[in-house]
């Protein structure tokens, strides 16, 4: 069994750049929500019923 040393745990998502770094990839989430083709997309596909045609589909 290894001997037990002095070292400190840091929490990781106490971290500044931790923490800059999900706060980043939440604002590049909301801004690709709110971009037109997003929207778009999510109009589309409420107009189908939710489903995506398929190839197997005929148009």
């Amino acid at each position: 069994m290894a001997k037990s040393s002095n070292s400190t745990v840091i929490d990781l998502q106490s971290h500044p750049k931790w923490i800059a770094a999900h706060r980043h990839d939440w604002q590049r989430l909301e801004a690709m929500r709110r971009h037109p083709s997003y929207l778009g997309r999510q109009r589309a596909a409420a107009r189908i019923g939710g489903r995506r045609p398929s190839a197997d589909t005929p148009a």
